[in-house]
């Protein structure tokens, strides 16, 4: 519990640093973001952004929150995903190179990886070696060693981002003078 304690503050104290020292985005969070955008990783904060709103419409179930309010809660759903895909990138600022993340988002650009984060039903037999020989690499080794300690340190982010989210979002109707079910 401590040290999961240190790794959050250590987290929390790494991102304010790198926010406050670079007003600007370096190309090496550019490029980290540019990946994120092609692994799924912006869809699926998309949906996790859609799923609070489910979410807290249950809480507000007995409110008669129109649907107005509700799109006006929404209205910034796009930034908010920028937020978190922009937080993201200190986590893997610290377990990859620069050079790693540009190698995994020409890969995520590819066709095969873009069938493969979509699912898609007309993913080949090529786009499946394709995909196992990026695995297959050293650097899809190193991703795959490092998926444990990177997920802790997604998991921390998207905590954040959530509850933060949650309680900004639930703030806002009850201010508004809407009450959740008690």
């Amino acid at each position: 519990m401590f040290i999961m304690k240190i790794r959050t503050l250590f987290l929390t104290l790494f991102c304010a640093i790198s926010i406050s020292v670079s007003g600007q985005v370096d190309s090496f969070q550019e490029n980290i973001i540019d990946y994120l955008n092609n692994n799924g990783t912006k869809a699926q904060y998309s949906d996790a952004y859609d799923q609070m709103f489910d979410v807290l419409k249950n809480q507000f179930s007995t409110a008669d929150v129109p649907a107005s309010v509700w799109a006006e809660l929404k209205n910034n759903k796009a930034e908010s995903i920028e937020e978190i895909v922009n937080f993201l990138t200190f986590a893997y600022r610290k377990h990859f190179t620069e050079a790693e993340i540009k190698k995994m988002a020409t890969f995520y650009k590819s066709e095969a990886a873009q069938r493969m984060v979509s699912r898609s039903p007309e993913t080949t037999q090529e786009d499946n070696d394709k995909v196992t020989a990026f695995f297959d690499s050293e650097l899809g080794r190193k991703i795959e060693g490092k998926r444990a300690e990177l997920s802790v340190d997604i998991s921390e982010i998207s905590g954040h981002w959530s509850r933060e989210l949650f309680a900004a979002k639930m703030g806002d109707l009850i201010k508004q003078g809407y009450s959740p079910q008690q």
